[in-house]
């Protein structure tokens, strides 16, 4: 059965079809020789199928690939077979969410900024009942199914390659309880965790900072390690987000979270706040 196009099985798959243009082989070539259809070949170039050793190895030959570029072939063959986080998708969830949550399993940075609420990859399950129980008309999945959703994106914050994740989160989501106290003092706490890990950081926006942004909601920007994989912005909102890919628009949202950031607290500032709104709380 067809599986879903990953960017690293993508990446193989545009290698393949490069060297075998450049080879000036056809798609009826390649199936002949592998003795399969031409739908199956299709699908090892649009990254649906990551073909096996072998016969990729029979496709390097046909195309007369040079050793450099079987060497290419094999490290992104490797890399293509690397197991992708299973992701939950909650029932009814639109479009540009479903785009966004797919670049972000997959990508190695995300820089956020929050306003209202503690980022999804940042919240405790207690925490996201609560936002769910006040948000029924815009879920459509149980609320342990929308917990479960959210908790299996958190896995990418985990594993040998974690997602590196940079938020910016406004003062005003420490004091606005969500839930009950207990629950936020449990959340803010969970924070200060998530703060000891190396790939996170989290910067809290004081009040006196002032306006700053367009100051209508939260976005986070996609970024990849490869210069090939560009980077895009989600722009969040109750009718189901914007996914937004353009160099122009995507350098805006950039320059604003770096402007963001300069006015935020440090990381040791904003820990010393969420361990006192904790205590606050208690």
């Amino acid at each position: 059965m067809p599986t879903t196009p990953t960017r690293r099985k993508k990446r193989l798959g545009q290698l393949l079809a490069r060297l075998r243009n450049e080879a000036d082989k056809t798609l009826a070539h390649a199936s002949d020789m592998l003795r399969v259809g031409e739908s199956t070949v299709s699908r090892y170039e649009t990254g649906h199928f990551r073909p096996g050793w072998a016969t990729m190895q029979a496709l390097l030959a046909l195309y007369n690939a040079s050793d450099a570029q079987r060497s290419e072939a094999a490290a992104l063959w490797e890399d293509a077979g690397d197991r992708a986080v299973r992701l939950i998708t909650p029932a009814g969830s639109p479009k540009p969410f479903r785009v966004f949550l797919r670049a972000e399993a997959e990508a190695d940075t995300a820089r956020t900024v929050d306003p209202l609420l503690v980022p999804g990859l940042l919240q405790t399950p207690a925490y996201i009942r609560a936002v769910n129980a006040n948000g029924q008309q815009f879920h459509t999945s149980s609320a342990e199914r929308y917990v479960t959703a959210r908790l299996s994106r958190q896995a990418r914050l985990s594993g040998s390659s974690p997602l590196n994740l940079h938020a910016l989160l406004d003062e005003a989501v420490l004091y606005r309880i969500v839930g009950n106290a207990e629950i936020m003092a449990e959340q803010l706490r969970h924070l200060v965790t998530m703060l000891e890990q190396d790939h996170i950081t989290i910067q809290i926006v004081p009040f006196d900072a002032g306006s700053y942004g367009n100051m209508c909601g939260g976005f986070t920007i996609i970024g990849y390690r490869d210069s090939d994989d560009q980077p895009a912005v989600y722009v969040d909102s109750a009718a189901g987000g914007a996914w937004v890919e353009s160099d122009e628009d995507v350098d805006r949202f950039s320059d604003m979270f770096e402007e963001i950031a300069s006015s935020a607290l440090s990381t040791g500032e904003s820990t010393e706040l969420l361990i006192a709104r904790a205590r606050a709380l208690e």
